[in-house]
């Protein structure tokens, strides 16, 4: 993994075989990430785990073939614990789309990653009962 860093935007290169979510902390840890925005990824995953909130629980499904990734966004809150809260739109072999909560993923091949640091912005998650969601609180 290589990263870089200008006015608070981090431009990431992860490569074959990384743990996406793994690398994402040594990302957050090396730049001082305390919120962020993760704005764009593009590359192949493979052996990833994608859920579908079916407004009590996530319905999780796991897919071991490479697939493009063609969009990968979301949070960065460190508040208490770090969450690193992520969808995604992936293409497989037969150009059929699929999507949803990522909630783990190896790179495959290379992933190229947009995020974005918030430095006077304070994001947490914080559990609603109503919903069973860990929700985004901003302040």
């Amino acid at each position: 993994m290589k990263s870089s860093e200008e006015k608070n935007l981090i431009i990431a290169k992860l490569d074959d075989g990384e743990n996406l979510f793994e690398s994402l902390k040594e990302i957050i840890e090396k730049h001082g990430i305390k919120n962020g925005l993760v704005l764009s990824g593009i590359g192949m995953l493979r052996n990833f785990v994608l859920g579908y909130y079916d407004g009590s629980e996530y319905q999780k499904k796991e897919f071991k073939d490479p697939c493009e990734l063609l969009s990968l966004q979301g949070s960065i809150t460190t508040k208490g614990e770090t969450v690193i809260h992520l969808h995604t739109s992936l293409a497989d072999e037969s150009r059929n789309v699929i999507g949803g909560h990522l909630f783990e993923a190896e790179v495959c091949s290379l992933n190229e990653l947009v995020i974005r640091r918030l430095d006077d912005v304070v994001l947490s998650r914080k559990l609603n009962p109503a919903t069973g969601l860990k929700e985004l609180q901003i302040s």
